[in-house]
């Protein structure tokens, strides 16, 4: 058989035109691309809506200005609230022991109560976490010292150190101000001492009726009996470093409220 071309020469057009194919080198070649639609787009499900938490319950003294309630009494110093409620505010002082102080937490937890707490500084640095619950559970504070000296026996400056060193120390621990309620310690304070917390800032705050919880020989029914004697606008006195007080609380509770009466805030029971 014959060929057109010698067989070298068939072999190297064949070489060349494979090489060519294989870099796309034959510009008038056309490669044909076959491309595959898109998927059509799906929205994503729409998840139902989450509704909003509902608001937290405010305690109630919180929506009082109690600077406005402060100048309105006057300022000075009170031993009484409004006679005409049916309030009876409950106080604590807090310048000694915090053993009891849960105890009596949960009793107003369990009883849905709020309560104000005057702590002293002193208090705020030995019992941090205690105070912290007082305040995250909705409790009022008020000023109670920094050691709880005898303010009749110290210098004006020594007052003035007491009362806004506490202040800070709470503030500082808690972002919630003592102001503007002032309970001095034991009791002890004169005319011119309630000036001068008074021009801090504070009204003085003294109380209607004490429990006595403090005394040695305090049991918890002599702290029910002595707190059955409260009435309209009457504020008690209380200590959280009392075991017999923590115990006699939650009968303290029912029995006002069997007598018609409402344990509240100090705010509370000083609103006209």
């Amino acid at each position: 058989m014959r060929f057109g071309r010698s067989a070298p020469a068939a072999v190297s057009a064949a070489l060349a035109l494979l090489m060519a194919l294989s870099c796309g080198c034959l510009g008038t070649a056309e490669r044909t691309v076959t491309e595959t639609a898109p998927a059509p787009r799906t929205e994503p499900e729409a998840l139902p809506e989450t509704p909003p938490p509902p608001a937290e319950t405010r305690p109630a003294w919180r929506a009082v200005d109690r600077a406005a309630l402060a100048a309105s009494l006057g300022w000075g110093q009170v031993a009484s609230g409004n006679t005409a409620s049916a309030g009876v505010a409950l106080t604590f002082d807090a310048g000694s022991g915090a053993g009891p102080t849960p105890a009596i937490l949960d009793a107003l937890e369990a009883a849905g109560v709020h309560s104000t707490f005057f702590l002293t500084g002193g208090f705020a640095d030995s019992y941090p976490d205690v105070v912290m619950r007082i305040v995250r559970e909705g409790h009022e504070l008020g000023n109670h010292s920094y050691t709880h000296p005898n303010f009749t026996t110290i210098t004006p400056e020594e007052v003035r150190s007491q009362v806004e060193r506490t202040e800070a120390r709470v503030l500082e621990l808690t972002g919630v101000s003592t102001k503007p309620y002032f309970r001095f310690p034991y009791g002890a304070g004169g005319e011119a001492l309630v000036r001068q917390v008074n021009e801090l800032g504070y009204l003085g705050v003294f109380w209607t009726l004490d429990t006595l919880d403090w005394e040695t020989d305090a049991t918890p029914e002599s702290v029910i009996e002595r707190a059955s004697r409260a009435g309209p606008g009457t504020i008690v006195l209380m200590h959280c470093g009392s075991q017999q007080g923590a115990v006699a609380l939650p009968a303290v509770i029912e029995n006002l409220r069997a007598a018609g009466y409402e344990p509240v805030t100090l705010t509370e029971v000083l609103v006209p």
